[in-house]
């Protein structure tokens, strides 16, 4: 069977040590980020899993938000898990994935987030880890992404094409389409909204928040 390749957070590994300077003067992260934490609405000491967590700048906000909740982290990038490790100091529990099969059982989570993920991963392995996704989440459980999504003026169209080069045609496809809600509604969840847009100078991010439906008492 042929190995899904994920690309690294800036497309290159060399790259991968130099990602929250790059980020933080190309792109506007830490607003993206916010407008996600925004929509988490926790409910008491809930657990949280934070989906791709990257350098685990998202986990790091969520905790100083939410001190109560459980956040943990997952992603397929050891370079880039080390320097979460490095960040977080304990306060999120991080683990590796091999990007097929999420390391936790059924029903665990109350929220999953996750942030500037989806565009990394090929096409044709999004559903499955969305499937995995819901497995994890408990009944009545939230996803929230923020990701690119269609771009909605001529100028994201037009700089997200370029970035597209950069980043991966396939990967990136699902994402220029608009498909993403598609793909979280195929996965088994009941209710998929996208709700705001930011438009940024790579592209439109999109918003959107997905619902587990809760079991039916017998």
């Amino acid at each position: 069977m042929k190995e899904e390749k994920f690309n690294p957070a800036l497309r290159f590994q060399w790259l991968t040590g130099f990602y929250d300077r790059l980020i933080s003067l190309t792109f506007p992260e830490k607003k993206i980020k916010q407008q996600l934490i925004n929509l988490v609405d926790p409910k008491g000491n809930e657990r949280l899993l934070d989906f791709g967590v990257g350098t685990g700048t998202l986990s790091i906000m969520l905790k100083q938000q939410y001190p109560e909740m459980r956040v943990w982290g997952v992603d397929v990038d050891d370079r880039i898990l080390s320097i979460a490790y490095e960040k977080v100091q304990h306060k999120v529990e991080l683990q590796h994935y091999d990007g097929k099969n999420l390391p936790f059982p059924d029903d665990k989570f109350d929220v999953v987030v996750s942030s500037l993920v989806f565009h990394h991963i090929p096409t044709n392995m999004k559903a499955k880890i969305l499937k995995e996704i819901f497995r994890v989440l408990k009944p009545g459980g939230r996803l929230l992404i923020a990701d690119f999504g269609k771009p909605r003026t001529q100028y994201t169209k037009i700089a997200f094409a370029i970035f597209r080069r950069f980043d991966g045609e396939e990967q990136t496809r699902a994402n220029a389409k608009g498909m993403l809600p598609y793909f979280i509604m195929s996965a088994g969840f009941s209710v998929v909204e996208e709700g705001e847009h930011i438009n940024t100078a790579f592209g439109t991010i999109s918003y959107i928040k997905a619902v587990k439906a809760a079991s039916i008492e017998k």
